[in-house]
């Protein structure tokens, strides 16, 4: 059944009228007389390019705060469909076409040169439909962003107000007390509670000699814990549901055109300022003026590709595309970091996990602290064969794992994207020692109290640990850092305030601003929302 999308989610073949959004139009005529072409002019006070999840944000609070405001989203408003909301459809979800950008890469050398596909989802939210799993950055992590930027707004104290502002927390454990977590934010996350496994869990950490705690980012930040998610009794709160569709319900200021794809900035070489932005729907061209600003929020792949497109960046790069060099940044599109997965299976038959989801954030060679873990894991099990995967992350990739370029200046085209896991030998040397921990942690005396463990994959007579990882080794999908923060436009590309260096009216507010040669240990899920409150507030300041 279709349902119509509230007024101001603005489809293709939909006139653009609306009472905040100023349109004009202007026929342009072409090379040929018979030929004429019409280009429509929409004026907000902030435009937002990007749908995915930090633009579903920002957009929302500007909204919130009174200002005139037009998000631009290449997805659709899916926000109905119930592959989208519900746990139990996600595998479905995945194996859908329909909602994804499908982004080619070279094959990988150091992955026996195995090519794979990069998956973007491309509906409203973006990357905020995933797997679920909700973690706040450490203390340790947040004083990547300090050193960048030398900025202490990004303390931990600090980031904590723009965390609890996205939160809407609760557990299913009795007495549950926990004050870590927001409890009246827009985003609904759940920490599920097992009393057999949690304890269980606890004996496992207490034999391997390392620290526990419900929830890892209280006061003890490693160890064995159990992780919170964006699963609610098996519905996904997400940033499109949680933060746009309540938000359009209220205020007529903000407008969504959705199905649009931006090809252009149009950056004043002289002034050093954005006068527009060029963006095409079925409706035709259009260019989108913004009073005030314009936020970039189309994820660290699409990020750097617009602002490389529009000729800021690497003036090689841009040389070899015939893109004229408007203002040069030789970070754009470089820094690109993801931890990187790799599976072990386990056939385990008089055990369940229950509704919790057991998470380790461990050192693997020794006992853990606060500030030498190098291995982080996910137990998840199938409750039809009762067979339990062990989801492994490199936690602190040793190297960038690739970067951003341009196929061509054709804007329809998506960007090209080198990657190539494992350039650091000590990459690999984790993912072998975290393989060699789990089998630890399988073969306790806790576990074995229920019966047989069985190890399907990689196998427990596999040797050749190296050949596997190579082999099966594939995205965690926490891809950042392709338009990092920094002080200067010497080592970055934005400043703390996340305005690109050099540019007056230009900001980027995604997961590719996270600080160059960073990646977060448990994932950017959470904090690209934190950073995107932090960025609305920043403008809140600036124009009020």
């Amino acid at each position: 059944m279709y349902t119509e999308p509230p007024d101001n989610i603005v489809t293709p073949t939909t006139t653009i009228n609306a009472q905040s959004i100023a349109v004009s139009s202007s026929k342009n005529s072409s090379t040929n007389s018979t030929t004429q072409s019409q280009t429509q002019e929409i004026i907000a006070d902030f435009i937002i390019i990007g749908g995915g999840t930090a633009g579903c944000v920002v957009s929302a609070r500007l909204a919130q705060y009174g200002f005139q405001t037009l998000l631009l989203s290449s997805g659709s408003n899916d926000t109905l469909n119930p592959m989208m909301k519900e746990k139990s459809l996600f595998g479905q979800l995945i194996r859908n076409p329909y909602f994804k950008h499908y982004l080619p890469v070279d094959s990988s050398p150091n992955l026996n040169n195995r090519s794979m596909d990069l998956l973007v989802w491309n509906t409203l939210g973006g990357n905020s439909i995933n797997g679920g799993g909700i973690h706040r950055l450490l203390t340790d992590e947040w004083n990547y962003f300090i050193n960048a930027t030398d900025d202490p707004s990004f303390h931990i104290e600090t980031m904590s107000k723009y965390y609890k502002l996205v939160e809407n927390y609760t557990s299913t454990e009795p007495f549950s007390t926990s004050d870590i977590y927001g409890k009246n934010g827009f985003l609904k996350i759940t920490h599920a509670y097992d009393s057999v496994f949690n304890n269980i869990w606890k004996n496992v950490a207490s034999e391997l000699d390392e620290a526990f705690t419900s929830e890892l980012f209280d006061t003890i930040d490693y160890g064995f814990s159990f992780e919170t998610s964006s699963f609610t009794n098996g519905i996904r709160s997400w940033s499109c549901d949680s933060y746009l569709t309540s938000t359009l319900n209220k205020y007529p200021n903000l407008k969504v055109l959705t199905d649009t794809t931006a090809l252009k900035f149009n950056l004043n070489e002289q002034t050093k300022q954005i006068e527009s932005v060029l963006f095409i729907s079925q409706d035709g061209l259009f260019n989108g003026i913004a009073r005030k600003e314009y936020i970039l929020s189309a994820g660290t792949f699409f990020s750097p590709h617009l602002l490389m497109l529009s000729g800021i960046g690497d003036r090689n790069i841009l040389q070899e595309n015939q893109i004229p060099t408007k203002h040069e940044l030789k970070h754009v599109g470089k820094n690109l970091m993801d931890n990187g997965v790799i599976i072990i299976q386990y056939q385990i038959q008089n055990l369940s996990i229950g509704d919790s989801i057991p998470i380790a954030l461990i050192n693997s060679q020794s006992r853990t602290t606060n500030n030498n873990s190098n291995t982080f894991f996910v137990l998840k099990e199938d409750k039809n064969t009762k067979q339990w995967e062990v989801v492994i992350f490199n936690p602190s990739p040793k190297s960038t794992i690739g970067f951003i370029s341009l196929h061509s200046s054709n804007p329809l085209m998506s960007p090209k994207i080198i990657v190539d896991y494992l350039k650091d030998p000590q990459d690999l040397n984790i993912f072998i020692n975290a393989i060699h921990y789990i089998r630890k942690v399988m073969s306790t005396n806790v576990m074995k109290q229920y019966g047989n463990i069985t190890e399907l994959l990689p196998g427990s007579k596999e040797t050749d640990l190296s050949t596997y990882i190579r082999n099966t080794l594939f995205p965690s999908s926490h891809f950042t850092g392709t338009c990092s923060i920094g002080r200067t436009a010497e080592d970055s590309v934005v400043d703390s305030h996340f305005k690109v260096h050099g540019i007056s009216n230009l900001r980027v507010v995604d997961a590719s601003v996270f600080p160059a040669h960073f990646s977060t240990k448990t994932g950017p899920f959470l904090t690209v929302h934190a950073l995107a409150e932090k960025a609305a507030h920043i403008l809140r300041e600036t124009y009020s």
